[in-house]
C-alpha cells in the first residue's frame, strides 16, 4: 500500500468514526431515537464480530460456518452473570469474553488441523452442538424461551464512574467505544508481521510452512482472537436486548456473518462493517414494508455483486476511484 493510499484509508476511517459519533444529533429532526438506540447499536455490535471474522476468514482463509457460537456463548454467559451472580456489567462482560475465548481455544485447537470445507463443516458441527445444548438445557438457558430476566444495570467503576446506560444514547456510545477499540486492534494486527504471516498462510499455506512458520500456531491464535471479539459482541448484545434465545447460536447467523463479510469486501476490515450495516438496514427498513419478502431484495443484491463486483462494496468503490483517477 502506497503512502497516499494509506493516508486516504485513514481519512475514510476518521470520517466513518465522525459519522458514528455525530449520528445521534439527527434524532431531533431526521429520524426517531429508535434508529440509534436499537438499529445503529445493533449494527455496531455486529461490526465487532465481523471485524474478528474478517481476520480469520478474510486474512487467513479460515472460513467458519459456526462462528455464531462465540457470539451466543458471550451473550448467554453475560446474561447468566447479570441475572444470577453479579450486577456489574463490566464483570459480566469480562466473564463472557473469557468463556468465549476458552471455547475458541478448544474449538480452534481441534478444527485447524483440517483445511477448507472440512474445517468449515467441523466448526458448523461445534456451533450446532452449542445451539442444541442451549435449546435443550432448559434449567440453565430457558430452552427455546430463552433468558428474558436480564436486568438493565449501570456502568459502574467504584470510586470513579457510574453511568446510567439506559439514558439517552449512553449505551450507543458505550458500544461505539468498544467498536473503535476492536477496529484499532484488528488494524494493528493486520499491519504487524503477525498479520503478514496470516496473509501468507492464506495465499499458500504449504509455502508458509516451508519457510519455517508454525502455521498451526498462527491459525489457532487468529481463530482465538476472532472468537474473543465474537464473545465481546455477544455480551454487548445481551445487555442491549435484555433477552437471549438459542437463535444467537444457530448456523443461520453464522451464514449471515459470511454473507455480510463477502458483500462488504472480504479482507478489508472496513468492508464487513459496511456489509453488515447494509444488510441490517435492508432487514429493518424493507422488512417493515415487504414483511417476509425483504429477503428477495437482499438475495438480488448478493447476485448483482457476485456478477459485477466479486470484491464487494469496497472493491466496487476502489474500482470507481481508479477509473476516476484515470479520467483526464
Amino acid at each position: 500500500m502506497t503512502q497516499n493510499e494509506s493516508r486516504r484509508r485513514v481519512y475514510i476511517e476518521l470520517g466513518m468514526l465522525a459519522i458514528l459519533l455525530l449520528l445521534p444529533l439527527g434524532t431531533s429532526s431526521l429520524y426517531s431515537a429508535y434508529y440509534i438506540n436499537s438499529l445503529a447499536t445493533r449494527i455496531a455490535i455486529f461490526a465487532i464480530i465481523l471485524l474478528g471474522y474478517d481476520l480469520a476468514a478474510g486474512y487467513t482463509g479460515l472460513v467458519s460456518l459456526g462462528h455464531a457460537m462465540f457470539y451466543g456463548i458471550g451473550a448467554y454467559t453475560a446474561a447468566l452473570m447479570l441475572s444470577n451472580i453479579s450486577d456489574s456489567l463490566l464483570v459480566a462482560m469480562a466473564v463472557g469474553i473469557a468463556v468465549s475465548t476458552v471455547i475458541a481455544v478448544l474449538v480452534g485447537f481441534l478444527s485447524i488441523r483440517l483445511r477448507g470445507i472440512y474445517f468449515a463443516f467441523l466448526t458448523l458441527a461445534f456451533g450446532q452442538f452449542f445451539y442444541l445444548a442451549a435449546f435443550n438445557w432448559i434449567s440453565l438457558t430457558g430452552g427455546e424461551n430463552g433468558l428474558h430476566t436480564i436486568p438493565k444495570v449501570p456502568l459502574a467503576i467504584p470510586g470513579l464512574l457510574e453511568l446510567d446506560l439506559s439514558q439517552s444514547f449512553n449505551y450507543y456510545y458505550f458500544v461505539i467505544f468498544f467498536l473503535a477499540l476492536s477496529y484499532v486492534l484488528c488494524r494493528r494486527i493486520v499491519a504487524s508481521p503477525f498479520g503478514k504471516v496470516l496473509e501468507a498462510i492464506k495465499q499458500n499455506e504449504g509455502r508458509a510452512e516451508f519457510l519455517g512458520y508454525n502455521v498451526r500456531s498462527y491459525k489457532c491464535r487468529v481463530f482465538v482472537i476472532s472468537g474473543m471479539l465474537g464473545g465481546l459482541a455477544g455480551t454487548l448484545f445481551a445487555e442491549l436486548q435484555r433477552f437471549v434465545a438459542p437463535d444467537v447460536l444457530h448456523w443461520h447467523l453464522s451464514g449471515d456473518f459470511i454473507l455480510m463479510t463477502w458483500l462488504g469486501g472480504v479482507g478489508t476490515l472496513i468492508g464487513p462493517v459496511i456489509g453488515g450495516a447494509v444488510i441490517l438496514l435492508f432487514r429493518d427498513l424493507l422488512g417493515s414494508v415487504f414483511q417476509q419478502y425483504w429477503e428477495l431484495f437482499t438475495g438480488a443484491l448478493y447476485v448483482l455483486f457476485v456478477l459485477f463486483s466479486p470484491r464487494g462494496i469496497v472493491g466496487f468503490a476502489q474500482t470507481l476511484w481508479a477509473k476516476g483517477k484515470r479520467t483526464p
